[in-house]
């Protein structure tokens, strides 16, 4: 009999191996997210250009590789192939380090904005990938899909560190050998895996004819601005942390120490909040883990010593076990568009909270880095309160995620 709802693909067994080659795709790509920020620093420090210019092109980055991700969702949930996700990791594995050989700015631009593209078109079918072979573990599926990115990134400085240090065409080439790889590896195993969840996948499984209720969009709106606002909070503390650490007398190397371990304390909470989401829902899961880690931010801002570190990772845990169930209830709002409430989630919400941290860097100069990461360490508890809206909506795309995660646990 052929499955004609569009929560097919929550009624089949998860496929590790297939979500971990997302999560390994995930990490490829990440990893020149993490490359780029040092690149550009190399060309603009090298042709004597103003600091300004670095700003300009990590916006022009972020202008493609995640606003456009929702429009890139929208159309591989139609007309998606398994070739755009191998291809948009090359494209990324060429660009990214083909800037640091560019001979003007017009070039220069022209390859961070191909490399923002293969950033946009990766991330939504990735995602929409993970999700359909996540099946009845879909929140966790989306956490392992995120792992991978979070590794890749934090790889990326220490390979451009690595390899700008030895100037040279061959260093160039070195660069983009990793990300080479990784997507002719995705391109030889990929349509297997593609096959399977192209099975499942709502676009396919649904009649023409069948009625599908309207999106929540009040519901999917909440849920792009509460994970800004965790957005907003994670991403200040790694701002601006170095700020509040060195005017305590920590050498730069330490503070630059806490700020690496404050990112990968994330990981914990990445894989933790898909684990329990999958088991006690999405919405409650993210709301204990945004309310819990605000007392220990905050601890560990008022505390000094090795105890206000351990609160601070503690917390960086906590507020990372948004992420999976984020992305898993809107994509069960969603269901026939799942490239797309990544793109929303990943994109949109994370363009909010980038803004945000803009506009925390002139409390930052008027108060203090103090004054200012206690004020940002209080906005999950907003972000909790919109998922506790979520939640209470009682809509029908989570209801039917509460059901097949019953009928699965039996």
């Amino acid at each position: 009999m052929v499955v004609t709802t569009a929560s097919s693909s929550l009624s089949r067994p998860w496929d590790l191996r297939g979500v971990s080659l997302m999560a390994f795709a995930h990490g490829a790509s990440d990893m020149y997210s993490g490359i780029l920020p040092f690149v550009i620093f190399f060309d603009v420090t090298r042709a004597g250009l103003p600091a300004w210019y670095q700003g300009a092109l990590a916006f022009v980055w972020y202008l493609t590789s995640s606003i456009a991700q929702p429009l890139v969702g929208a159309y591989s949930d139609r007309r998606g192939q398994w070739w755009f996700l191998p291809a948009s990791v090359a494209l990324i594995a060429i660009a990214v380090p083909a800037t640091a050989a560019a001979a003007s700015m017009p070039v220069l631009v022209a390859f961070v904005v191909l490399g923002g593209i293969g950033s946009a078109v990766m991330h939504p079918e990735a995602g929409r990938y993970s999700s359909l072979l996540g099946g009845n573990k879909r929140a966790s599926a989306i956490s392992i899909f995120q792992i991978g990115g979070q590794l890749g990134y934090g790889l990326g400085p220490l390979v451009a560190a690595a390899l700008l240090a030895h100037s040279g065409a061959a260093s160039l080439v070195a660069m983009a050998v990793p990300g080479l790889l990784a997507a002719l590896a995705v391109a030889t195993v990929l349509p297997s895996f593609a096959r399977d969840a192209d099975d499942v996948s709502p676009r396919r499984t649904t009649s023409a004819s069948e009625k599908h209720p309207p999106a929540d969009v009040a519901a999917i709106a909440l849920l792009v601005a509460s994970t800004g606002l965790r957005y907003l909070t994670g991403a200040s503390f790694a701002f601006y942390l170095p700020n509040l650490l060195t005017a305590r007398g920590l050498p730069l190397t330490a503070a630059g120490a806490v700020v690496t371990a404050f990112l990968i304390a994330a990981v914990a909470g990445l894989y933790t909040g898909g684990a329990l989401a999958d088991r006690f829902g999405h919405a409650r899961v993210a709301i204990v883990g945004l309310v819990c880690s605000v007392p220990p931010l905050v601890a560990g801002l008022v505390l000094h010593g090795s105890l206000a570190m351990v609160l601070l990772l503690l917390g960086s845990a906590l507020l990372s076990v948004q992420n999976a169930p984020g992305v898993a209830l809107a994509q069960s709002l969603m269901p026939r568009n799942l490239g797309t409430a990544l793109g929303l989630m990943n994109g949109v919400a994370f363009g909010i909270g980038s803004l945000g941290v803009a506009l925390i860097g002139v409390v930052v100069t008027r108060s203090g880095p103090d004054a200012a990461l206690i004020l940002v360490a209080f906005a999950p508890l907003l972000a909790a309160l919109a998922y506790a809206v979520v939640g209470g909506r009682g809509t029908a795309a989570v209801s039917a995620g509460a059901a097949v995660r019953s009928s699965s646990q039996t």
